[in-house]
């Protein structure tokens, strides 16, 4: 019974409904269609940031660890780069001692043990005037930057052999070296890369001054510092500085070949932003390990360009490191402290 009486009313109530009008017909499916449109392109932004969110938690997650190994004595003066020696198993360290730019022969090359961080010879080779970057060929000759000249130092006696001076530089910066005897040398002030050529001054009777060329030069280098050279891809990776006044670099790839230039990825994103000092890579090729001077920082950058991550040293004046690959550990100048630290890395 009472099923009859509930189709009865059921029944009674279509049957006295009118049968909407085309006109609200249309306009209720554009509106419908338009809240289904705005609700596609909510969801579509909210995936949209979720992805940006986690691709930049992705490039800032830290995965790389490192441990401190051991520190010098703060014997050093202003120790600016420094790099390994595997023949005589010791550590080269450029000491500016005074301003970067002055020529006041008080710069000098200290030798460090890697053991624990001993100073072998504080005054190995002296008479120099603010040095800087440093680069080894043929596990014999040391070439080490000195504000407008490359210095070439006879590894075994410790003796300066040759200098070679750099037509319109200001102030050099890092050396590196190919496994084609070229040396290149960064110019800060000038953006210009130079290069040497070390076979050709060997074969030459005429081993003469001006033999340091200008090899790039381009404003896009901004500030060019710290120099890598890869050669199984045959580029220059050269990190930058940015303006003394505002540091604000990021790094850039050189083609050796045709040099060729562009970013090693998305700056600021993808590869940092600084004051860009050194750089080295590991022993897979796959990574970078860049210091920032000016924010006291080392970063592991992916040598791909996709990502990169932050270790924090909370000390201002990481300079231009060094490594050791088959210890797995890095050498970092402290320019401010006077003394180098050295980190075992933890992957």
């Amino acid at each position: 019974m009472h099923s009859l009486i509930l189709l009865w009313n059921i029944s009674s109530v279509l049957g006295i409904m009118k049968m909407p009008s085309p006109l609200l017909v249309s306009r209720a499916m554009t509106i419908g269609l338009a809240v289904a449109a705005a609700t596609i392109v909510i969801i579509l932004l909210a995936a949209n940031v979720t992805i940006t969110n986690a691709q930049q938690q992705q490039q800032q997650m830290t995965t790389t660890k490192i441990e401190k190994v051991w520190e010098t004595p703060t014997e050093l003066k202003t120790p600016e780069s420094v790099i390994y020696e595997p023949n005589e198993n010791v550590l080269f360290v450029s000491n500016i001692n005074g301003p970067p730019d002055r020529k006041d022969k008080q710069g000098f090359i200290s030798k460090v043990s890697p053991l624990n961080g001993s100073i072998i010879e504080l005054n190995w080779v002296t008479g120099l005037d603010a040095p800087k970057g440093m680069t080894i060929i043929n596990n014999n000759t040391l070439y080490v930057s000195d504000i407008t000249d490359l210095i070439e130092i006879d590894i075994n006696s410790g003796k300066i052999i040759n200098r070679y001076n750099a037509p319109g530089s200001a102030f050099l910066n890092d050396v590196a070296s190919d496994n084609q005897g070229h040396i290149y040398v960064s110019d800060t002030v000038t953006n210009i890369i130079y290069r040497l050529d070390t076979k050709n001054l060997r074969n030459s009777s005429n081993n003469n001054n001006a033999s340091l060329q200008v090899w790039l030069q381009s404003p896009e280098l901004n500030g060019p510092n710290g120099l890598y050279v890869d050669n199984t891809n045959n580029k220059l990776i050269v990190v930058s500085f940015g303006a003394f006044s505002k540091p604000g670099g990021s790094i850039k790839v050189v083609d050796l070949q045709n040099r060729t230039m562009s970013s090693l990825g998305k700056e600021g994103t993808a590869v940092p932003i600084g004051g860009l000092d050194g750089i080295e890579a590991d022993t897979t090729g796959r990574h970078y390990y860049v210091t920032d001077e000016a924010a006291g920082k080392l970063y592991v950058v992916n040598s791909n360009g996709t990502g990169y991550e932050t270790l924090d040293l909370q000390k201002q004046g990481t300079a231009d490191l060094g490594i050791i690959l088959d210890q797995n550990m890095i050498i970092i100048p402290m320019i401010q402290d006077n003394k180098l630290e050295a980190y075992g890395i933890i992957e």
